[in-house]
């Protein structure tokens, strides 16, 4: 499309030439008038006629001339004016159909790109519960291991306590009868020394 100044001066161009044009089709009446009347005022005065009349038709034939000339300025100029007309339709027409293009484009981006939210959004909605159901999952796991671990702990504590207490048992048994065992052993002893007749307890 064209600057709009350049359009205007164009505009202003043409305008001026259509009022020329105008403008010298009234003056060539007025002349024809004047030439009508002093052909009349000639009428009156004979001797004059032939000089006046030659000069008259001179004047009628370049009022025609230039008659012809304004009309074709004139026409050129509506021809000026039409193609003008014509090409700033085309003009007009090219950019709505650039325009409707442009805006199709966009409209189809535009719908796209929701298309590509949304599915985003459907897609972090989703990991979102995931997340949320693996983290419920964990802590359910944890409390139930938890839950084992303290049982596991409590039998084993048990386990160790009844173990602990068998092996003293044992070891008291053990004492007990190790004790019996050496007092044995030490009265055999020493009778055996009181038969050689020593005395145990000088040795």
């Amino acid at each position: 499309m064209p600057p709009k100044g350049k359009g205007k001066r164009k505009k202003g161009v043409k305008q001026h030439k259509r009022e020329n044009a105008a403008a010298a089709v009234s003056e060539a009446a007025a002349a024809s008038r004047r030439a009508a009347l002093e052909a009349d005022s000639l009428q009156e005065h004979p001797g004059c006629w032939r000089d006046v009349g030659w000069q008259a038709r001179a004047d009628s034939k370049g009022l025609q001339r230039r008659l012809w000339e304004l009309e074709r300025a004139l026409e050129q100029a509506q021809d000026d004016k039409r193609d003008m007309h014509e090409e700033m339709t085309r003009q007009y027409q090219e950019l709505q159909k650039q325009t409707a293009a442009h805006s199709q484009r966009l409209e189809a981006k535009v719908k796209s790109l929701q298309e590509q939210l949304a599915t985003r959004l459907q897609e972090s909605q989703h990991i979102q519960q995931a997340a949320t159901r693996a983290l419920a999952e964990r802590d359910r796991t944890i409390a139930q291991l938890q839950g084992r671990m303290d049982i596991m702990q409590r039998e084993y504590e048990k386990i160790l306590h009844g173990s602990l207490d068998l092996v003293l048992a044992k070891m008291a048994e053990a004492k007990q009868h190790w004790e019996e065992v050496g007092t044995t052993i030490c009265l055999e002893h020493k009778q055996c020394l009181q038969e050689f007749g020593l005395n145990p307890l000088e040795m």
